[in-house]
């Protein structure tokens, strides 16, 4: 190799590198910054045993909040928030400023008296936001836990995990309402991975959440189901 060939390749390499380094300590710049913000915006949840409550005044910090999620056993601790579009929070934090780790969400055109609950967020490496969905996917997991909370402004809501698997973008899995929502959990229930046995039992209500995999190609989907009162 020549001495112009030579310094070209180290030219090349370094600003490569000068450009990993860039996008690595960005990276753990925002997550650092999502995790200040949960952390901080925790002191809204109560929890008393069994008792969840969310301080209204949550609001103040983002009017678009809709709810808090939390699924014990994993990282998923969030407030969850509703835009009038899907695409907002994919790239917007809690305070709504620019955040490539985005948020937790609900479905733009989700209710909280709809059949199913949707709720995205990213699938980050550091186990953040959805990053740690993944432990839903072994079946030991659920010799301790098998629980989605949903904690609204006026009502908790607490879900049994019933299906987890993975899924084509093309699926109709985040449908808010179904004809009939027992055959329906039936249907995501044989599309499982792992076997839950569900029981036979009127339901009301359903919640899914949803993240990205496969370098977006396909989604690691999860669903719980609330039983009727």
């Amino acid at each position: 190799m020549n001495r112009k060939m030579y310094i070209l390749v180290l030219l090349v390499f370094t600003v490569l590198m000068l450009v990993s380094g860039y996008f690595l300590v960005s990276w753990l710049f925002e997550n650092k910054k999502s995790d200040n913000i949960r952390n901080t915006e925790e002191e809204h949840l109560t929890i008393e045993k069994d008792n969840y409550y969310l301080n209204p005044a949550i609001l103040k910090d983002n009017p678009e909040t809709v709810g808090w999620l939390i699924v014990p056993g994993t990282k998923i601790n969030y407030p969850v928030v509703q835009h009038n579009d899907n695409d907002y929070y994919l790239n917007h934090d809690f305070k709504r400023n620019f955040n490539s780790a985005g948020w937790v969400f609900m479905d733009y055109n989700n209710k909280l008296d709809d059949q199913n609950i949707v709720i995205y967020g990213h699938h980050r490496h550091d186990d953040s936001m959805f990053g740690s969905i993944d432990m839903l996917f072994d079946k030991n997991f659920y010799k301790k836990n098998n629980e989605i909370i949903f904690v609204t402004k006026k009502e908790v809501f607490k879900y049994e995990i019933f299906s987890v698997y993975k899924s084509s973008t093309k699926d109709k899995y985040n449908s808010l309402n179904f004809y009939s929502i027992n055959k329906t959990i039936g249907m995501l229930n044989n599309k499982s991975e792992i076997d839950f046995k569900i029981e036979k039992i009127d339901y009301s209500q359903i919640i899914t959440l949803s993240t990205c995999h496969a370098n977006n190609k396909d989604r690691l989907v999860v669903h719980g189901y609330k039983k009727n009162r």
